[in-house]
């Protein structure tokens, strides 16, 4: 069984009297008024689920570099074996409202884990994708990102996800399909698209991956 504790993360003057048990490499105001989350998980590791601080690309490359060639294809549908420039400023730039990314960070400070979700166009859809480092699979930290990062668009008023996943990928497919009554799509080639309604929830069982 997982243990949660609400913590605040301390504002920039206070970074350097921060808990020892969780050393974020992150630096900056995060932008949200969340509560970062200290996270028990079921082997005993303690991880903080928390907003990623806009412009931390540091944390987004330390997160890609942790997953395997096979989540990297599952994550970005390409073969990529680095992050350009571009691709991982993009990733690291949330407002909070628009765009927004949910990090599980342990406690070396290394981001394992990354869920986020951007507005696409003017409407009240947003993208939505998840990965979390291979070394940390099976112990609930996608769920725990999906479902923060989920209760923050629908605080924001956005009434549907939309995800595209390799054709394949059965546990995620799974797991995006129980944050809300969910269509899936063949999208292109070896891929689906799931549109997931925000705007109805149901009860379900806790998946892992």
């Amino acid at each position: 069984m997982l243990k949660r504790e609400v913590v605040r993360m301390p504002a920039r003057s206070e970074s350097r009297s921060a808990s020892s048990r969780v050393r974020t490499r992150s630096r900056g105001n995060v932008g949200s008024n969340a509560a970062a989350e200290r996270v028990v998980l079921r082997g005993g590791e303690t991880v903080v689920i928390r907003p990623l601080i806009s412009g931390d690309e540091a944390a987004v490359a330390g997160w890609f570099e942790a997953l395997s060639a096979e989540t990297r294809y599952a994550r970005f549908l390409s073969c990529q074996k680095r992050l350009d420039r571009r691709t991982q400023s993009d990733l690291a730039t949330v407002d909070h409202f628009d765009r927004e990314a949910v990090a599980a960070v342990a406690t070396d400070g290394s981001t394992i884990g990354i869920a986020g979700y951007t507005r696409v166009g003017t409407s009240s859809t947003a993208e939505l994708a998840v990965a979390v480092a291979d070394s940390w699979l099976g112990q609930g930290i996608a769920t725990m990102l999906l479902e923060r990062v989920t209760a923050l668009a629908r605080t924001r008023g956005f009434g549907c996800f939309t995800a595209l996943c390799l054709a394949s990928n059965h546990p995620v497919i799974r797991l995006l399909s129980r944050l809300g009554p969910t269509t899936v799509g063949a999208a292109d080639v070896g891929l689906v698209e799931l549109r997931i309604d925000l705007n109805s929830t149901r009860a379900a069982p806790r998946p892992s991956i």
